[in-house]
């Protein structure tokens, strides 16, 4: 009797243990998955560095693309967010140029040209007075950061281009004008080359007669 009980007690132990195991497994899956939960939140509590937010008075057409109806040319130029205003001011004028700059290459490559055309050289104080019909300046939330941004839309009409169509037109005139000129002073030099050897022979055959 006595036996039977000590086995009985006995094969009780490792289901004791294996439920106690059990138990602690639990116990540290719902540890794991809260600490998770937490770690969550807090992550979610802080604004991400690349999050940004604009503020609501923020034009419409700062989002617009680029407009092209065949007779006015419109695209949008943004700088920042920044550090400060003075930074995206800079900024927004060589974006501005380079803008430009883009377009007006873009009617010189529809000429044809015998040489590699020159860049035809943009004042941002122009740019600026005549070409830029819409500017902006405002605050931009980047994370936990306030920082500046700069945006202008330019429009170039037709007498614009008539601007930079007669600056291209200049331009290939200096082209033909050099190519002209290499050739005349190519042919000026072969004639005064060929006055010299004329002159050189004519000399050498009065020199006998002379010597006669």
């Amino acid at each position: 009797m006595s036996i039977a009980i000590a086995m009985f007690l006995l094969s009780g132990l490792p289901s004791s243990g294996l439920s106690n195991a059990r138990r602690c497994f639990a116990d540290d899956e719902v540890k794991t998955e809260v600490e998770s939960e937490e770690k969550e939140a807090a992550e979610l509590s802080v604004a991400p560095l690349s999050h940004l937010i604009y503020p609501d008075d923020r034009p419409g057409w700062i989002d617009q693309p680029i407009a092209n109806d065949g007779k006015d040319y419109s695209l949008v130029v943004t700088a920042g967010p920044s550090g400060s205003m003075e930074e995206a001011d800079e900024l927004i004028g060589v974006y501005a140029r380079g803008a430009v700059q883009s377009y007006v290459d873009e009617l010189v490559s529809e000429q044809e040209w015998a040489t590699e055309p020159e860049m035809i050289p943009l004042d941002i104080d122009w740019i600026r007075d005549e070409l830029v019909v819409r500017r902006y300046e405002g605050v931009v939330q980047v994370g936990d950061e306030q920082q500046f941004e700069k945006a202008i839309l330019i429009r170039i009409e037709p007498e614009d281009k008539k601007v930079f169509e007669t600056a291209i037109a200049d331009m290939k005139l200096k082209e033909r004008l050099a190519a002209t000129g290499i050739v005349i002073l190519g042919g000026f030099s072969l004639l005064v080359g060929g006055s010299i050897v004329l002159g050189g022979l004519a000399s050498r055959q009065k020199r006998p007669t002379a010597a006669a």
